[in-house]
This record gives C-alpha cells, structure tokens and sequence, in this order.
C-alpha cells in the first residue's frame, strides 16, 4: 500500500475530519475501534470500521433481484414526485388543500385528547428538527492541498473505498457503498430535474464535460462534471423502538431525525473530499435529492428493493434511510446482492396486508407496466404504489411508516430466530409462507400500542444497540 504520511498535516488531517481540536490524537474518541492515535491515512484505512463484513447468506450477484430495462428508463424530473408538485397535480387543488387542512385539525385534536404518541411532548420531539445547511458544492471551509501547499492524496480504487468507509462509517452511517456512473445504465438513476422549494420546479442537472461544478439558479441549472462518475451511497440506522409505534408523531421522528444527521454528514464529507482534493457533490435539500436513492442502493449493493419501493438491507430491513453524495475520487464501483428478499415479498405481502391507506399493491408478481401515470418511471418491473394514496394519508395523520414497522426484516437483526429467518429466505423460498405465519404469531403486527411508555424506556445512545 502506498504511504501519505506527508500528503497532509496531522493538525490540518485532523481538522478537515472535523474530530476534535488541533493536533489532538483520536484515542479518546474511538474506544470501540482502537486505543491508539489515528496519525495518518493508512492507520484510518486500517481500521476496522474501514471494511463492511455482510453475511454468508449475502449473495453477490450481476444483475439486481429487480428486473431493469436500461435502455427504456429515462432519467427522471423530482419535480413529479409526491413530496415536491405531484400530489396536488394527482389530487387537484381542492383535494390537496384539503388534506393539510386535515393534518393541522387531527394534530390539534389529538393533542387536546393526550392521544397515545401523539401529545404535545410528541410533537415536541417531532419538532425538534435543526438541520446544517446543505448545498450541491458543499460548504468549502476546509483547506485544500494547494492551501496547505501539498500534492492531492492518490489511492488505489480499493484504498479509497477502505478510506471512505471508515470516515462514514466512523461519522454515522451503517451501509457505505459505491456504484460507478455508466451512459447507458446508472447515469440513468440521476435526476432530469433536482429538488426545488417545496412545488417549485428545482435546477436543471446537466452532466457535461466541465472541469468543476458549476451551479447557477438563476439560470435553473446545475452542472455536475463528466470526471465526476462515482456515487457513495450510505444509509442512516432508524430507531426500533420508534419504528414500532407508527401513525405517531413520536414514532415519525425517526425519519425526520436521520436527515438532520444526514445534513451534518454530509457537510463532514464534503469538506474531509475538498481536504483530500476531490469534489463531493452532494444534496441541495434536506430530504431526498440529486438521484434515485434506492436505484443506486440497490446497484451499490447494500440491499434490495421491496414491495413498498424502498431498499431493504440485511441487516436492518426498512430500517435505515438512504444518502448519496457524487465524487471524481476513484472507487470500485459494488454489485447487486441477493438475500431472497424479491421472492419471499411475493408471498409475505404483510407490508399491503396492515397498509392503513390501502397503498400497497397486494399481487404475488410485480409488473412492466406502470400505469401511464406521470409520477411513475418506466423501465422497471415492481408493484407500483398508490403514491397519491400513500402520501396523502402520512400527511393527513402526520406520519405513517406502518410498513417499516410490520415487515419481518424489519425485527431485531441479532435475535437468534430472524437470524435462523434471514438464512431460510436467503437459501429455502420454499419455506417463505411459513415465516410469513411465524412472524405473525411471534411479532402480530410488529406495532407497539404503548407509545406513552417511550418515554420510560431506558433507551441506548441513537435508540439502537
């Protein structure tokens, strides 16, 4: 391996990872990874954390359990998506103004009758967002080589996975991954149009042969340089003990706080690339942004695609959200991975069966065919969702997730039983239907009536162990 103890200062190194004061070495902040001081980019790689061990049954595969027409597939406008303008083009005016009205008066309500998870300390909580600012080029406070008047740092694809894993994984994540941007395949998976203000049509992506990014919103667009072909793709562990008390406001709060990680993550990861001398571009919006999330997970291989649309990992099964950031720092681009996840969705369909909106599509085969509605892509064979259905029920209720909780993915990785679980799914299909019933007589629904008891919970740091 190549050494770069001289690429950088360890006060500058140590600085840009945003890990503590000037000089000071890291052993008091990693107890579980090591008792020595990080000195320089090797001891970092080194780590353990540097490297993601998956299980045996993890199969890696050539092709996604998803079946994709590349050549079909088009690059996709945010702007139709149900959080930006597609709801209320789906509904129409009238409808759409009618569901937050709904939402406000169901908030104050339940309130004002203590409703189990929803009270005012569960708003309280809910609310409780702060959120660093986000941007496509990122914050750019970090120095740089030229400033600190040193060359670059060089890796091999393979070193700068093991690099970018620790520093993920070490900041939060729980999955890092990479997927390398192709023409005719993954490029596809970047969004036509990115993120705008709420219904406002976001800035145009242009992906051209351009030295640096360019972003320019006055004109509506913004550039991400051709050399620019690489995608780490992380994931954010979500609360269990949140995820089991859905349709409350203190349950939904385990979405709202991954993106507030998310955004301080994100800044982190920038300014650790622009300190190595690579760009990092990242999401302009503190929710989803710049790309397919779940089409890159999938190619990365950090799970697979469910029956709901979302990547189900593993290790945490819905319980994680997903994050992307687009580099010109050399990665080996991951694999597709096959855990038995598409079969055993045809014949669990718990998701559809507890779906209070009725959303989720119940048929044992997923289809080509997406409806000719304009808020679904083309060129992937799924069950599609009632999108406007869905949505409009999480905001009239202030937040759902049902599906997260009741899917048997979804239940605590390390037990011995979803252990014995996950190894049947991943190597006997036969056997689905009848993990299907067990975890129906083990878990019921998965959800967790007592929402008031949370608060009495003496829960371990970020609500998971």
């Amino acid at each position: 391996m190549k050494k770069y103890h001289s690429t950088v200062t360890r006060r500058d190194f140590l600085k840009a990872l945003g890990l503590g004061g000037a000089g000071a070495g890291l052993a008091s902040i990693l107890p579980p990874f090591t008792n020595q001081p990080i000195r320089d980019l090797d001891e970092l790689m080194s780590l353990p954390i540097a490297g993601m061990k998956r299980p045996s049954w993890v199969k890696t595969v050539e092709k996604p359990t998803v079946e994709i027409d590349w050549p079909t597939i088009e690059r996709f406008d945010y702007h139709h998506v149900m959080w930006a303008a597609g709801l209320k083009r789906a509904l129409g005016s009238q409808q759409y103004d009618q569901v937050f009205v709904d939402g406000r008066v169901n908030r104050r309500q339940w309130i004002a009758d203590n409703k189990p998870g929803s009270r005012l300390q569960d708003v309280a909580m809910k609310e409780a967002n702060h959120y660093a600012p986000v941007s496509f080029i990122g914050p750019q406070t970090s120095p740089t080589p030229e400033s600190l008047q040193v060359p670059r740092y060089e890796g091999t694809p393979e070193e700068n996975a093991r690099l970018v894993t620790a520093f993920m994984r070490l900041h939060g994540a729980s999955h890092v991954g990479f997927v390398e941007l192709d023409t005719d395949t993954t490029e596809k998976l970047i969004y036509s149009y990115d993120t705008g203000s709420g219904e406002k049509q976001g800035p145009r992506l242009d992906i051209l042969d351009y030295d640096v990014p360019v972003e320019n919103l006055a004109e509506g667009y913004r550039i991400i340089p051709k050399k620019a072909r690489w995608v780490i793709v992380y994931t954010l562990r979500m609360a269990d003990e949140l995820m089991k008390r859905p349709i409350t406001e203190v349950g939904d709060r385990s979405h709202y706080y991954m993106y507030n990680l998310k955004s301080l993550l994100q800044g982190q990861l920038q300014n650790f690339m622009r300190t190595l001398g690579y760009m990092c571009l990242g999401e302009a919006a503190n929710f989803n942004a710049l790309g397919v999330h779940t089409g890159f997970a999938v190619m990365a291989g950090l799970g697979e695609m469910s029956r709901v649309g979302h990547t189900i990992t593993p290790e945490y099964g819905l319980q994680q959200r997903v994050q992307i950031v687009i580099t010109d720092l050399p990665l080996p681009s991951g694999k597709p991975i096959d855990f038995g996840l598409h079969v055993f969705c045809k014949t669990c369909k718990k998701c559809a069966d507890h779906c209070p909106a009725k959303a989720i599509n119940p048929a044992t085969e997923p289809t080509w065919d997406n409806g000719g509605l304009f808020y679904r892509a083309i060129g992937i064979k799924r069950w599609w969702l009632n999108e406007p259905l869905c949505n409009a029920y999480i905001r009239r209720v202030n937040g759902c997730a049902t599906c997260f909780a009741v899917c048997p993915f979804s239940k605590r990785h390390n037990m011995s039983y979803n252990d014995l679980f996950r190894r049947s799914v991943a190597s006997n299909p036969a056997m689905n239907r009848f993990w299907r019933k067990a975890d129906d007589f083990f878990y019921g629904s998965g959800i967790h009536s007592d929402s008031n008891k949370f608060w009495e919970l003496d829960l371990p740091p970020f609500g998971y162990d």
